[in-house]
């Protein structure tokens, strides 16, 4: 199964806002549309990504101000990113090596998409699954 695979079940359209935003802003449309993370842009391409976890970072910090820092100086910027033909154990493996929870889409330069690990954990249990319906079906025959 490939990331194409998830994005099949997620709306098209990917949260971002651009890098010159606070991170107050970023943290109240995170919170307001229930994600963990948001796609960071500069002239509408991929800058980074800012998370629940460099949210804590400003936090510890400074949490005061979280309405004067800009995103483009706390977020994420060394991004791993997939393809969408990318397969979802690779997806899973490089997500659990490297130890984060979401990785953007891209085709060519242009974002489709932002899945998390819980997307990739979620496919590859229902590929699960389905792969153990058959083969009870073929060992025992239908129910």
């Amino acid at each position: 199964m490939s990331v194409r695979d998830i994005l099949k079940d997620k709306p098209s359209s990917v949260l971002s806002i651009e890098e010159d935003r606070s991170v107050l802003e970023a943290t109240k449309l995170m919170v307001d549309s229930k994600v963990g993370s948001v796609i960071v842009t500069f002239q509408g391409k991929l800058a980074g990504i800012f998370t629940e976890r460099d949210l804590m970072r400003v936090v510890a910090k400074d949490h005061l101000a979280l309405a004067n820092v800009k995103l483009k100086d706390v977020m994420t910027s060394q991004l791993t990113v997939a393809g969408p033909n990318d397969e979802i154990d690779d997806i899973l493996k490089t997500m659990i090596s490297k130890r984060f929870r979401h990785m953007p889409v891209l085709d060519e330069e242009k974002i489709i998409g932002l899945i998390s690990i819980g997307d990739a954990v979620k496919t590859k249990l229902n590929k699960t699954e389905a792969e153990m319906h058959i083969l009870r079906e073929y060992m025992y025959g239908p129910h």
